[in-house]
């Protein structure tokens, strides 16, 4: 059986309507890659609907919704399924979340990661060839829109529903895939905490970790022979004004058989087109896939890349969103949006709690050390040693 993995898209910058034409002669060689796989599956990360028709819910970060012709993408690429747990489901509200299932409906494709409350939510996609069959987990950080017991949202991550979920499907049968949205966005290497977390999945039964949210490519590996996909960077994405690494990704094609092997199908794109990279580009972008891989047994080292991570994305970036004021007990969220947000979403507490320490250690300084070697891989550049 082959799956082939797609990270996120969306089409919220693109501006005006999506012709079918348009659309096609986008993905046209793209969708040839789609094809040539048993079962697919993207996450959706645009909610889809008339803007004018709903309110924005209030958060940090931009509410991302398109006009319906822009599924027209996703009619080019055929993909057997689409994930909706991320942080943009429920930008504006349960109204347009349900659109949006509407949609999917109509138009025959399988969704997994959203529901009209938790339970719901974790239930996953499967993909059955005859032979085998594979139960797809959509699972995201606890950002803003995540269901509740009686109230609709994506599949926020909790550990104890995971790993019931894994050892469900394992007694069905079923060979349970992790497809999580989180880490650290514009970071090329996972945070420390991210590596044990899906190494954890695997220890508890997940046969493959397929993970995405980053905005860049990260690397990927074999542990204890399932692969983990630490972020395939964004699928299609386009917007102006980013690190060069966010017009930069990779599809994962995996067969299944008595073991896991993984094609990695890296791409580059932009308002006019999604380019699977060939030739010296190809080899070029693998042996950067490569160089970002080959450090995550060394704990020590991924500890130092992350401390180096704060200075550029937390002590100078998220410390001043961190504080508690009297204010916010009047209940207005726009007042509270950013410190919950903070607290709330694994990566930005994560990020938080080390930023602190590094400063409480008074090592503001010292982890310098790898700040460039940083910047210069965010450009797609491996850096001389």
């Amino acid at each position: 059986m082959k799956i082939l993995f797609g990270a996120d898209v969306s089409f919220n910058y693109i501006e005006g309507l999506i012709t079918r034409e348009r659309a096609y002669n986008i993905m046209k060689n793209t969708a040839e890659v789609f094809k040539k796989a048993d079962f697919s599956i993207i996450n959706l990360e645009n909610i889809m609907g008339n803007k004018e028709d709903y309110t924005p819910i209030v958060k940090t970060g931009p509410n991302l919704i398109s006009d319906e012709s822009f599924m027209n993408f996703i009619d080019v690429l055929k993909p057997t399924a689409l994930g909706l747990a991320n942080n943009h489901l429920y930008d504006f509200g349960d109204a347009a979340y349900k659109n949006t299932v509407r949609i999917l409906k109509e138009k025959g494709y399988l969704y997994a990661g959203a529901g009209d409350n938790i339970d719901e939510a974790y239930k996953p996609v499967i993909f059955d060839d005859g032979e085998k069959k594979v139960a797809v987990f959509c699972v995201c950080e606890n950002e803003y829109g995540i269901a509740e017991l009686n109230k609709s949202g994506s599949a926020g991550y909790q550990l104890g529903r995971v790993t019931r979920a894994i050892k469900t499907a394992l007694k069905e049968n079923m060979i349970p895939i992790i497809f999580f949205h989180g880490g650290n966005e514009h970071n090329p290497y996972p945070s420390p905490r991210k590596v044990e977390l899906y190494r954890h999945f695997v220890d508890i039964g997940a046969k493959a970790v397929v993970a995405m949210h980053t905005h860049c490519p990260q690397g990927w590996e074999y542990y204890e022979g399932a692969p983990i996909i630490y972020s395939m960077g964004n699928f299609y994405f386009p917007e102006n004004g980013n690190i060069p690494s966010w017009n930069y990704g990779y599809m994962t094609m995996m067969n299944i058989g008595d073991e896991i092997s993984v094609e990695i199908i890296p791409y580059t794109f932009d308002f006019e087109n999604h380019t699977l990279l060939e030739g010296e580009e190809k080899e070029n972008f693998l042996k950067y896939i490569e160089y970002i891989s080959k450090d995550y047994d060394n704990e020590r080292l991924m500890h130092d890349y992350f401390d180096a991570w704060t200075r550029i994305s937390g002590i100078f970036g998220y410390l001043n969103c961190a504080a508690f004021t009297k204010d916010m007990l009047d209940c207005d969220q726009n007042k509270i949006r950013e410190l919950k947000n903070l607290f709330s979403c694994e990566a930005h507490n994560e990020l938080i709690e080390k930023s602190t320490k590094v400063i409480y250690d008074n090592r503001i300084e010292e982890v310098k050390k790898y700040e460039e070697k940083i910047r210069t891989l965010q450009k797609m550049i491996i850096p001389e040693e």
